[in-house]
């Protein structure tokens, strides 16, 4: 099945970095999960979603972030999301996600934070 996502993962230490493009739905969630999953489990220590070139997020998609947010809060780690598009930053604003996640426009502006973690 093709995927109406692409992603991406690299290492910028100390943050590992998913940069994911197109849409995440019902159809490519799980894979963005696995993808999570795999990291998470392989200790990642900062992650970072770059969702900057996403153009549709469903709840679906939005629980991938949930669940890393877990999976790192379990560790003492952080997750941080880089969107830069007011459609995606809406999605989180109306799921009330903003209160979870410190979210910035572009990964320069995560990765210069000394905590890109959830809000204080």
């Amino acid at each position: 099945m093709a995927h109406k996502m692409d992603v991406d993962v690299r290492h910028e230490d100390p943050f590992t970095v998913i940069e994911v493009i197109g849409e995440i739905d019902i159809e490519s969630a799980p894979w963005l999960r696995e993808i999570v999953t795999e990291l998470t489990d392989a200790g990642a220590d900062r992650l970072v979603f770059d969702l900057s070139q996403v153009t549709f997020v469903d709840s679906i998609g939005l629980g991938v972030f949930i669940l890393a947010r877990k999976k790192m809060l379990l560790r003492r780690r952080t997750v941080g999301i880089v969107a830069s598009t007011r459609r995606v930053v809406a999605i989180f604003r109306i799921a009330g996600l903003e209160q979870l996640f410190r979210i910035r426009p572009t990964l320069a502006a995560v990765l210069a934070d000394e905590d890109p973690a959830e809000p204080a």
